[in-house]
Formats: structure tokens, C-alpha cells, sequence
């Protein structure tokens, strides 16, 4: 979630990042210690659906799945640790979990706290509207007038994307996706910039009822989904990735995916969505 950008303006969705090139050894092979034990505590802020979030009070989610099969590959039981989004990475350096998951994308700041494991996904930013004021707040450059108001998730690359080139917009900022999509329908705001998972979620893909909203599809960014250690955990972050190219092999990445994220870019165009 810090999260960002994708292919072309004719088709939407995303593509999933492939070729994680070589074998990774194994931390046993080099005589190293896990960072954990019998639990691997999982560190998720469940308000990133579908990769990350709360139905009923269970956790859900493209990572909660992840997270479960990485437990059985490990050997661990898995401990989700719910912190807020902000906390995340805190929460792992000060060894209150023992990995990221949750939506977390590669940014060179981030890159200066953690460490990341091979990214299994590539998203970017889209925006999603109101049905009723899509010809207008489709032209270019009408997310960038004083009269338009964008909202994003606070602390991610949305945020970051709409501070960076929208400097005549008001901006505000929102804690989690449900309120943000609700200021978009009450008309509170005119624009939501969120990773495209966020608007394949609420718009529903093709067997969305969605009348109300609809998203402009052409992506904004482009940006890596990966799981984040401690800069200290390469033994673990090893065996994050083999256990990734293993998975992008046999199909498990894909499986998935596919679970979750119901539209791919390459076989939906845009045109297949109004």
C-alpha cells in the first residue's frame, strides 16, 4: 500500500510480476537461524480489501491466504497481528511481528527501513468517480482543478501520488476504504486514488451491480506488492523467496491471485466495464 503503477490505458487490471530469476538457497543450507520459531507472527492492517481485510470479524483476503500457506511451508502457525497502517513497519522493527503482509509496496524510503522479499504483484494507482460525472471528470486534468476534491488512503502512494501532481486539488486524506468510497457517494469528495485491487473491489469487476461509481482505468503509477522483514531477517527473507519462485512455478501465486482479483488486463478492456 504504499503502493503504485501499471500498463497501458487500454485495458485494465494488472500483471503479475514473474521471473524470479535463480534458486534462493535456503537459510538451513548456510547453517543460519530463523527469525522465528513455531509461530510467525504476520503483521496486517485489515483495511486494504480484497488483499487485506475484515468480513464478520474474520480476517480475509488475498494476504491472509498467503500468510496461511506460508505458515504450512514453514512449518509455523501463523499470528496475525492487526496494527494500524502506519505502525506496520515499527511494529517490525521493534520485533512485535515477524513479516508484512499486508498490500505493502516497494518505495526506496521503505526501502531504507526493511527489507522486501521478491514482489509477487505489480498494481498501480486508478481512481474511482460517480457514474453521474464521469464525461466530466474523465478530461484530462480535471483531477487538478481548485474545484475538484480528491480523497486517498492517508500514508500510502495514493497519498503520495496526489501530493506530488495535484497541487491545486484539496486533499484529503482517509484511514481506511469503506469511509473514503462513502464521502465519494455522500459527494464529500469528487476523486478516490486507490491501488486498482481497491476499485476492482468496490466496483466489483464484471459481475459488479455497482450503478453508482465507476473507475477511470487508465493507471496513474506503477509499483511492486512484496512482504517486508527486518533489514536484519535475510534468513528469512531467503526463504520468503524461494518459497515464492517456487510458488510462481507450480501456479500457487496465480491460484491465488485469481481467487481475489477476478479481472486480468490482459483479457478485459474497458469498454467490457460500462
Amino acid at each position: 500500500m504504499v503502493r503504485v503503477r501499471t500498463g497501458g490505458p487500454s485495458h485494465v487490471g494488472w500483471r503479475r510480476v514473474v521471473g524470479v530469476a535463480g534458486t534462493v538457497a535456503l537459510s538451513f543450507v548456510f547453517g543460519t537461524t530463523p527469525a522465528f520459531a513455531d509461530e510467525l507472527r504476520v503483521g496486517i492492517a485489515p483495511i486494504y480489501p480484497p488483499l487485506a481485510f475484515k468480513k464478520e470479524g474474520q480476517l480475509r483476503g488475498m494476504e491472509v491466504d498467503f500468510a496461511n500457506r506460508l505458515g504450512k511451508e514453514l512449518g509455523a502457525t501463523v499470528k496475525f497481528v492487526e496494527v494500524a497502517w502506519e505502525d506496520l513497519i515499527p511494529a517490525l522493527q521493534e520485533r512485535r511481528v515477524d513479516v508484512v503482509m499486508s498490500g505493502m509496496s516497494v518505495t526506496p524510503d521503505r526501502q531504507k527501513l526493511v527489507s522486501f522479499a521478491d514482489p509477487y504483484l505489480r498494481v498501480g494507482q486508478m481512481v474511482l468517480v460517480r457514474r453521474a460525472d464521469y464525461e466530466r471528470l474523465r478530461q484530462p486534468g480535471a483531477m487538478d482543478e481548485p474545484t475538484s476534491r480528491v480523497g486517498f488512503l492517508s500514508g500510502t502512494t495514493g497519498e503520495a501520488y496526489a501530493r506530488e501532481h495535484l497541487k491545486r486539488a484539496a486533499l484529503q486524506g482517509f484511514e481506511a476504504v469503506d469511509p473514503a468510497v462513502q464521502a465519494l457517494r455522500k459527494k464529500e469528495i469528487d476523486f478516490f486514488v486507490g491501488d486498482a485491487p481497491i476499485i476492482w473491489k468496490v466496483r466489483g469487476g464484471l459481475e459488479s451491480g455497482e450503478k453508482e461509481l465507476r473507475g477511470l482505468y487508465t493507471p496513474l503509477t506503477e509499483e511492486h506488492l512484496a512482504w517486508a522483514v527486518r533489514q536484519d531477517g535475510t534468513a528469512l527473507r531467503d526463504r520468503l523467496n524461494a518459497i515464492i519462485a517456487r510458488w510462481q512455478k507450480n501456479g500457487t501465486i496465480e491460484a491465488v491471485e485469481s481467487r481475489w482479483i477476478t479481472v486480468r488486463r490482459t483479457t478485459v478492456s474497458v469498454k467490457d466495464l460500462d
